[in-house]
């Protein structure tokens, strides 16, 4: 994806401060690879790529998206360039104010205080019926209420509009997300046990205690079904409604639907449409 842009992800005279920066956000939590890493896949345009891709393949052309929790706004550019009306919040300001800096270096027909919002996304200010798509790209995990989040966006997405969302999830026997350790799904129930477990492993657990929620696929399943939210597979739109209209495509596809709604799997990967009908 990097190729596809006129300027580098980050300037060298960057990557300094933005490794700092990772340092002190994720301290006890990450690696040095997974800061490595991090730098290549979220501050640059790997992952971007992946989110460019599923956007051509679900929305149409100018399609209006918001990037919940944006970070450092690779796929909000990205997916500008791909010719959609994407916009980003995000809470930490650091992470804003690159995002803002990038944008002006590669797009400066754009309005980067528009683009990027600095603030919580659980008190969007945002206009009911307004959205084509709200994604949420492994962020679901670092906010406290995904019930009241996923209300906010059946709020703000136009009927048809739908929720893109990626995250691990913590019933799955895994390595966890942001240690990179093995992860025992009993601990999503008690976060006390969870931390005296990361520590046993020599593992600074205060990154978990104050930014980790553990979201299970039952968890969002649930809240979305909840709201009247059609489930559907991410990348291929295909409807994955557990309803009679929808047999054929369950005896069909039904490797695919025991997938779906595994308890076990490792991620939470899905999108759903808002009911046509719906205000």
């Amino acid at each position: 994806m990097d190729s596809d842009f006129r300027d580098p992800p980050f300037l060298e005279s960057e990557r300094d401060g933005l490794t700092e920066y990772l340092h002190r956000l994720y301290s006890g939590a990450f690696t040095e690879e997974a800061i490595r890493a991090h730098l290549a896949n979220y501050v640059g345009y790997s992952f971007a790529g992946y989110v460019v891709q599923v956007l051509l393949a679900r929305l149409p052309a100018s399609a209006k998206v918001l990037d919940i929790g944006c970070g450092f706004g690779s796929t909000v550019v990205a997916g500008r360039e791909a010719g959609f009306d994407v916009t980003g919040v995000e809470i930490a300001p650091f992470e804003v104010e690159f995002a803002r800096r990038r944008l002006e270096r590669v797009r400066p027909q754009d309005d980067p205080e528009a683009v990027f919002i600095m603030g919580d996304a659980t008190k969007l200010d945002v206009p009911q019926n307004s959205l084509d798509a709200v994604a949420f790209w492994n962020v679901l995990e670092h906010i406290e209420s995904c019930d009241d989040m996923l209300e906010t966006a059946f709020r703000i997405l136009r009927p048809g509009g739908m929720v893109l969302i990626e995250c691990p999830n913590y019933a799955a026997k895994r390595l966890e997300a942001h240690y990179h350790v093995p992860w025992k799904p009993e601990l999503r129930h008690d976060r006390k046990k969870a931390a005296e477990y990361l520590r046993s492993l020599g593992r600074d657990s205060r990154y978990f205690e104050t930014s980790v929620f553990c979201r299970t696929n039952w968890e969002v399943l649930g809240s979305l079904r909840r709201r009247g939210f059609e489930l559907q597979e991410l990348g291929t739109g295909l409807s994955m409604a557990l309803r009679p209209g929808n047999l054929a495509n369950m005896m069909r596809y039904w490797p695919r639907f025991v997938d779906f709604y595994n308890p076990g799997r490792p991620s939470v990967i899905l999108s759903a449409r808002k009911p046509v009908g719906s205000t």
